[in-house]
């Protein structure tokens, strides 16, 4: 078992490489069709950087304000916290923030940039469904996320997909501006360009093979 997580971990960090090596070569091609590779390498990391910040501070506060979660009344949720507070002192983890979303689906999530701040959230569904043994083990598969820092990688993953999303979709509605007056005025030269195609071909497919690693990224944090 312990073979298994160690082989995910280093499965992710080559992932995440792997999302910086995608993002430098969106920056490079958006770079290379605007004349200038370099600055679109720095501009790419520019935005990444702005994202990650961004994201690492305010990751918790969006998760929770979209799902419409509310803090968990300690009287009226009582068995929450006692079950949250146990799990925590036995696996020498702080305890999270402890947030409840009025939705008869049964689900939880956990969110926050580390241990010291993190939260859990479960709905009103997974607890009147769920006996005390069944609610632990989700507390405790949620509360595995917070201490293996699953939420921090997820969070990176998801921030990167976007910056390559933004900027390829920016990139490419200018490409088609540029390219409709190009065509108009008879200006072809750039059309024919083979590195020109290249970047718009890495420009097209660059989102989905960013989508696929965020879901492999996933999934390898799932069996840590």
């Amino acid at each position: 078992m312990n073979d298994l997580i160690a082989s995910n971990k280093r499965r992710t960090a080559l992932l995440l490489i792997g999302f910086v090596v995608l993002v430098a070569v969106v920056g490079v091609a958006v770079g290379s069709l605007a004349g200038n590779g370099t600055n679109g390498l720095i501009i790419a990391f520019a935005i990444s950087a702005v994202f990650a910040f961004t994201s690492y501070w305010k990751s918790d506060s969006v998760a929770l304000a979209v799902s419409r979660a509310h803090p968990a009344d300690e009287v009226t949720y009582k068995r929450l916290h006692n079950l949250v507070e146990g799990l925590c002192i036995a696996s020498g983890l702080p305890k999270p923030r402890v947030y409840v979303i009025d939705d008869p689906a049964p689900n939880a999530f956990a969110t926050g940039r580390n241990p010291k701040h993190a939260a859990i959230a479960v709905t009103t569904g997974l607890l009147d469904t769920m006996n005390r043994v069944e609610l632990e083990g989700v507390v405790a598969h949620e509360l595995s996320h917070i201490k293996n820092y699953d939420i921090l990688v997820s969070t990176l993953a998801v921030t990167l997909v976007g910056t390559i999303a933004i900027i390829t979709d920016i990139t490419l509605r200018m490409m088609w501006w540029n390219g409709g007056r190009a065509h108009r005025s008879g200006d072809r030269n750039d059309r024919g360009n083979p590195l020109a195609l290249i970047g718009i071909v890495l420009l097209i497919l660059a989102p989905f093979i960013g989508k696929i690693m965020q879901a492999t990224v996933s999934r390898r944090r799932e069996t840590l």
